[in-house]
C-alpha cells in the first residue's frame, strides 16, 4: 500500500492511499487546511465515498476501515497513477469511472473531477462526503455534532455550517444534494496510528449526498 500527498502551495493539502483511497493515518483526507497559512492545519473533508448505479443496480466503489473491517471497493479499481496528480480508475461491468483529485493552488480547496465513460448504460453517480473540523494531529470523538446546512436554489451547492461558525462550502456540478440530520460515520480505523500506539478510531460527519445522472 503506498501513499500519496499533493499541496496547495499555502501549507494545506490532501493525502490519501492508492489502496481505493482508504484512509490509514489522521493526517489522511482530501482537504487538510491550512487556517493560518502555513499553519493550524484543519482536516476538512476526509474523503468522497462513491457508489455507481448501473441500470439500476448500484455498487459501492469506497474503501474503508471500521469495526474490523474493510469495505471492498478496492475490488474496482483496475489502476491508479500519480505523475503530478492522483488519478483512480474503477471499472464495473464495462463502465469506467475516473478519478482525478487536485489542491486550488493558494487556496484552502480541493477539486474532485469524475469522468464516466457509461458505454451506452444509464448511470447515476453518488457521492458521500465525510467531514470534520478538527486539528490535523488530534482525533474526534464525538457522537453528535451540531451544524446546520444551507442548499443552493439549484440544488448543487450547500454550505454546511459548523457549531464553530465555521462554513464548509461544497458543490458538484450537475448533481441535485440530499441533506439527512446528524449522520456518522462511527469508528473509522487508521491502522498505521495504531501501529504507532497512538488513538486510531474516529468518528466522522456526513452530511449526505451529491447525485449525478446521465441518460443512456
Amino acid at each position: 500500500m503506498r501513499e500519496w500527498i499533493i499541496t496547495n502551495g499555502i501549507g494545506g493539502y490532501a493525502a490519501s492511499t492508492d489502496f481505493g483511497g482508504m484512509n490509514t493515518r489522521k493526517y489522511h483526507g482530501l482537504l487538510i487546511a491550512a487556517e493560518r497559512p502555513p499553519y493550524n492545519r484543519k482536516l476538512i473533508l476526509s474523503k468522497l465515498d462513491e457508489s455507481i448505479e448501473i441500470n439500476g443496480k448500484k455498487t459501492a466503489l469506497y474503501t474503508n476501515e471500521a469495526n474490523g473491517e474493510i469495505t471492498t471497493g478496492n475490488k474496482y479499481l483496475v489502476n491508479f497513477e500519480k505523475e503530478i496528480i492522483p488519478i483512480y480508475t474503477y471499472k464495473v461491468s464495462k463502465v469506467v469511472i475516473e478519478k482525478s483529485i487536485c489542491m486550488i493552488h493558494g487556496k484552502n480547496a480541493v477539486a474532485v473531477v469524475y469522468r464516466v465513460m457509461n458505454q451506452k448504460a444509464k448511470t447515476k453517480l453518488n457521492l458521500t462526503p465525510i467531514i470534520n473540523y478538527r486539528d490535523f494531529h488530534s482525533i474526534t470523538k464525538e457522537t453528535k455534532f451540531n451544524y446546520t446546512q444551507n442548499i443552493s436554489k439549484d440544488l448543487d451547492k450547500v454550505q454546511i455550517e459548523l457549531e464553530n461558525k465555521k462554513i464548509i462550502s461544497m458543490g458538484v456540478k450537475n448533481s441535485i444534494y440530499t441533506k439527512h440530520n446528524n449522520d456518522i460515520f462511527y469508528n473509522m480505523e487508521y491502522r498505521v496510528e495504531k501501529e504507532r500506539g497512538f488513538e486510531s478510531v474516529e468518528n466522522h460527519i456526513v452530511p449526505r449526498n451529491f447525485y449525478c445522472g446521465n441518460k443512456a
